[in-house]
């Protein structure tokens, strides 16, 4: 491989590091969403917790990945936190929905999905702008 003295933000070695950030990232927080919901399902199975707030806490610990992952994108590329962090939510939320149209072989786009890729896209773009803050 060629060696240039131009910086990788101009060659374009910037967009791959954060395409590369961005699958890496959202694949751990899918681990980390897994291991949150196998937690949730042990306190749904032995403790006296109505199953009809279940929904809600799987929406509230996706929505805590998705920030994470935006955070840990943005901490890196050092830019763009709220573009990074968006595009980080909206691979999570398509991600999520394929692989849950292969498990139920049901593959429909309707108002649930673009709501949950907007709110995607927000989470995101918020752990974006603290990623982007954060030093560390």
């Amino acid at each position: 491989m060629i060696k240039s003295n131009i910086p990788a933000k101009e060659n374009g070695e910037q967009g791959g590091l954060a395409a590369m950030l961005v699958l890496k990232n959202v694949g751990l927080c899918f681990g980390l969403t897994v291991i949150m919901l196998a937690l949730l399902a042990l306190v749904v199975t032995y403790m006296p917790l109505s199953e009809e707030i279940v929904p809600t806490i799987v929406l509230i610990l996706s929505i805590l990945s998705i920030i994470l992952s935006g955070m840990m994108v943005a901490k890196r590329v050092n830019r763009k936190g709220w573009l990074c962090g968006s595009v980080t939510g909206v691979v999570y939320i398509i991600t999520l929905y394929l692989i849950g149209a292969l498990i139920f072989q049901s593959f429909t786009l309707g108002i649930t999905f673009f709501t949950m890729l907007v709110i995607g896209a927000l989470s995101g773009a918020f752990g974006g702008i603290i990623g982007v803050n954060t030093k560390g």
